[in-house]
């Protein structure tokens, strides 16, 4: 029987009080073919297919990221006969911790509702807010992560009810394949915004052994700060590093987060340095180059785990991996820009490449 699906999100009202209110939304058809298969089900004795709810840290439609998450989960359990259920707690919109902790019980408040079999929850604040909370705990529900750039550890993360996906960030590879480009690169300055994502990556850079000096590391809250940070480097750098900058706000005053594109034009723009990235939508954003993860596959990843929870194994039975396939992304744009001659042969590598 064919999934079905439900997305939820928080919401803000006008006066700007927290709305915990969800928004569910299913289509008549799926919602009455359900309907039909549990009275089926349970006229014959057989049981409705197990639910499964999926938690995203951010928001439906943020491409690179969690279009491609969902696309690799709905891969992994085609054929599989279950009920899906989704929740976006919408965290890269709305950075506040009161609305962290609103999503998060959100969450709880489903997983009490839906009763599932298994729980996928994406990226690491559905595991601060969420699924932290029921890590040692009898399942089911069984819960599978992906998207984690923390130690898992942090989360109590594995634990007889919890396996998952470990996302590492391609740096020395990203790195690798800038200086392909640009041999002549030594002095590195990365960049990054202060979030939950971001400090992981800080603190796995500084474990690396990379074959260029890393002079500094900035996580500017705000539009000016980031501008002041690269004056600060001025003559000092010869390129940029970039991970997500996606919580940037306009200023001290205005909490609206700049757009990751804007801050990478202002490089482009006012530095003309070359950038390279470690993130999914690097290259779409006006970063040179990058090899970044895979996010389809951390949703496959996770999925084919589930899957194989529904046929009877346990997350004991699986040991937490990150995943290892990267994807090299160039802007060509970006390039020309710059008076860059990227090799055609990095071209024909390439998985996405912006002209």
């Amino acid at each position: 029987m064919p999934p079905s699906s439900a997305e939820t999100a928080l919401s803000t009202p006008a006066n700007g009080l927290l709305n915990t209110m969800m928004r569910t939304q299913i289509s008549s058809f799926l919602f009455n073919t359900l309907a039909i298969a549990v009275l089926l089900g349970t006229s014959s004795g057989r049981a409705a297919p197990p639910t499964i709810l999926v938690v995203h840290s951010y928001h439906a439609d943020q491409k690179e990221h969690v279009v491609e998450m969902d696309q690799g989960i709905d891969e992994a359990l085609a054929g599989a006969p279950y009920q899906r259920q989704s929740f976006y707690m919408d965290t890269k919109h709305h950075t506040d911790e009161a609305w962290k902790q609103a999503a998060g019980k959100k969450a709880d408040e489903m997983l009490t509702r839906l009763r599932p079999e298994v729980v996928i929850t994406m990226d690491d604040n559905a595991q601060q807010y969420f699924a932290r909370n029921y890590a040692g705990q009898p399942g089911p529900p069984w819960f599978v992560f992906s998207g984690v750039n923390e130690e898992p550890s942090v989360y109590g993360f594995p634990a007889a009810n919890v396996t998952g996906v470990l996302e590492r960030p391609n740096v020395l590879e990203s790195i690798e394949l800038l200086l392909k480009i640009q041999p002549q690169i030594k002095n590195l300055l990365i960049m990054a915004d202060k979030s939950e994502t971001t400090d992981p990556l800080i603190a796995y850079c500084k474990t690396l052994s990379l074959p260029v000096t890393v002079v500094g590391y900035a996580q500017p809250h705000t539009m000016e700060e980031w501008q002041n940070t690269l004056e600060q480097y001025r003559g000092k750098i010869d390129a940029v590093g970039l991970y997500v900058a996606r919580t940037v706000a306009r200023s001290t005053n205005d909490p609206t987060k700049v757009p990751e594109q804007e801050l990478i034009r202002y490089i482009n723009e006012q530095h003309h340095l070359p950038t390279v990235g470690f993130f999914d939508s690097a290259a779409e954003s006006g970063v040179l180059c990058g090899v970044s993860v895979s996010m389809k596959e951390q949703g496959l990843a996770a999925g084919r785990i589930a899957k194989a929870i529904l046929g009877g194994k346990r997350p004991a039975d699986f040991s937490v991996q990150s995943t290892d396939q990267g994807r090299i992304q160039l802007n060509l744009a970006t390039a020309e820009r710059l008076g860059i001659q990227i090799p055609y042969g990095i071209i024909k590598r390439a998985e996405v490449v912006i002209r």
